[in-house]
């Protein structure tokens, strides 16, 4: 028995081709894609895929009798009982975020510095091997700056500082970047986001950084993003309110 089906996605498609009852050969492709590799990866199935700026495609087969690497394993658990377990393994060249990686026997989600090179794989930083390794350096211009943010409920204390990074190439212009670091020792509450369990209850803004050297600017900031998240999530309680305003 055989089938097949398809699905349209946002820039591309999948299709699916079952054969027998564990048999499946797929194709998936995808436009408007920015990156670039070539591979062949084994495991549980085989899969190819291949992308240039543009265009990606990936196929797969699973089932239809193919060689699958496997390793052993010892059951430490169960008396050192042996046991085998299919070995994912991927022959991969990549090229993305200007690094060119090459893996001829990787290991698929695994990496240990104890293996091979050709194992662990090689990568080429093509920025660093242009235009050298990245310094990065920070200056404090101004310290200890006392602020006070307004909310509605009343004033919250926070303490500024301008500070001044830096990065730079050997081989390469430079890049700084001033920026007002404020830090709110007690927090200016709002609600949790409630999206798990740990994060159902009060929940606060404790310290930010804004671009520029105005003070004014700093703190229009923190009003802002506190009034957006309870707007979103909701207030804070009376108590996490009352304990972040006392002196």
């Amino acid at each position: 028995m055989s089938f097949h089906h398809w699905s349209k996605e946002d820039h591309g498609f999948r299709f699916w081709w079952h054969s027998g009852e564990r048999s499946v050969f797929s194709v998936e492709m995808a436009f408007l894609r920015s990156f670039c590799h070539a591979y062949i990866e084994t495991g549980d199935s085989w899969k190819i895929g291949a992308a240039i700026p543009g265009v990606a495609l990936w196929l797969t087969f699973k089932g239809f009798g193919l060689w699958h690497p496997q390793r052993k394993c010892i059951a430490t658990w169960d008396g050192n009982r042996e046991f085998w377990i299919n070995d994912q393994r991927e022959c991969k060249v990549s090229i993305h975020d200007w690094t060119i990686h090459v893996a001829p026997w990787g290991k698929s989600m695994e990496w240990a510095k104890a293996d091979p090179w050709w194992v662990r794989g090689l990568s080429l930083d093509l920025k660093r091997f242009v235009l050298g390794r990245t310094h990065y350096s920070t200056v404090t211009l101004k310290d200890s700056i006392p602020l006070v943010i307004p909310m509605p409920e009343g004033t919250y204390k926070a303490v500024a500082k301008i500070q001044q990074s830096t990065w730079r190439r050997s081989r390469w212009l430079s890049f700084t970047r001033t920026y007002v670091d404020v830090q709110i020792p007690k927090g200016i509450p709002f609600a949790g986001k409630g999206e798990n369990s740990w994060d159902c209850g009060d929940d606060g803004l404790f310290g930010y950084a804004v671009e520029g050297t105005s003070l004014e600017h700093a703190i229009a900031h923190g009003v802002e993003s506190v009034l957006n998240s309870r707007r979103r999530y909701g207030h804070a309680s009376e108590k996490a309110i009352a304990d972040a305003l006392s002196v």
